[in-house]
């Protein structure tokens, strides 16, 4: 058999197993899969190894999906490296649906920091690095709140600019899609936080109207009006929200603001949601 046809079998297979959520077949894969003779091809190699490890992350196998991906990360190349790290990280956050308990989440979310560290070092110089620094430290910031540690968490700002996006970008769906996919992890920051300056860097970045940004002093209907005109905008931001918005029961312990403004948004409680952003300074 050629390495063409077995790359091929093992991705019918992958995806056959999850497209009939059959555990079983997701198994056979991994049995199949392993020590695999595909790694004269670099790309088929990688991969594979990346089903390998969402089938893992399928059966909770967060640290043995880290470690497929750990393999994986010397063939990528050099300019895709801080999108395959961050992705990486990303998989850590599966910790808060599987409802193991608190250490279990604290685990996840320091590996996820670790990984996010080296994703930030990738970056190269392009016209939106900026913007790819600003969902690194997004993502970062978010794991540390949950961890404890606020005052890393907003000090992870310092080195990020915050430049209203392009609005050809922004128009064009194809472009800083992974911005807007995590960007309500900055959001969470800055609400958990109370903090107006940062809400505020957050939503220029994101705001289409300059008039609403300068002028609005009521800070839930600026936060909420710039929100609902992104949403519309940008379908990714409001995935991430409503993601989020799904594990607000287990986020409680470790952002209680942030979970009460989940609750707050849920209920449509639009008075009591303009009275939890006069708090903010």
């Amino acid at each position: 058999m050629n390495i063409e046809t077995t790359y091929q079998q093992l991705v019918a297979q992958y995806n056959k197993g999850v497209q009939q959520k059959d555990a079983k077949a997701i198994q056979q894969f991994l049995s199949d899969s392993e020590g695999n003779d595909l790694a004269e091809n670099k790309q088929y190699h990688l991969e594979i190894l990346q089903l390998r490890a969402s089938a893992f992350l399928l059966f909770g196998e967060l640290d043995k999906a880290g470690d497929e991906l750990r393999k994986g990360r010397p063939l990528c190349a050099d300019a895709a490296k801080w999108i395959y790290d961050f992705n990486w990280a990303l998989q850590y956050m599966a910790e808060f649906s599987f409802k193991r308990g608190d250490e279990k989440i604290k685990y996840a979310m320091q590996q996820g920091i670790e990984v996010l560290t080296n994703a930030e070092k990738e970056i190269q110089d392009e016209p939106y690095s900026m913007y790819y620094q600003l969902t690194i430290n997004n993502a970062k910031a978010f794991m540390l709140m949950v961890l404890g540690d606020k005052k890393e968490a907003l000090n992870c700002y310092d080195k990020c600019t915050f430049t209203p996006v392009p609005i050809p970008a922004y128009n064009d769906k194809e472009v800083l899609q992974i911005l807007f996919a995590n960007y309500t992890k900055g959001f969470a920051v800055a609400i958990e936080n109370k903090d107006i300056t940062l809400l505020r860097n957050l939503l220029k970045v994101i705001s289409i109207d300059d008039n609403l940004l300068m002028n609005e002093t009521n800070v839930f209907r600026l936060f909420y009006e710039t929100l609902v005109s992104a949403f519309d905008m940008r379908a990714e931001l409001i995935t991430e929200f409503n993601a989020l918005f799904k594990i607000k029961d287990t986020l409680q312990p470790f952002m209680p603001h942030f979970a009460s403004f989940l609750t707050l948004i849920g209920e449509q409680n639009f008075e009591k949601l303009d009275q939890f952003f006069v708090d903010f300074k």
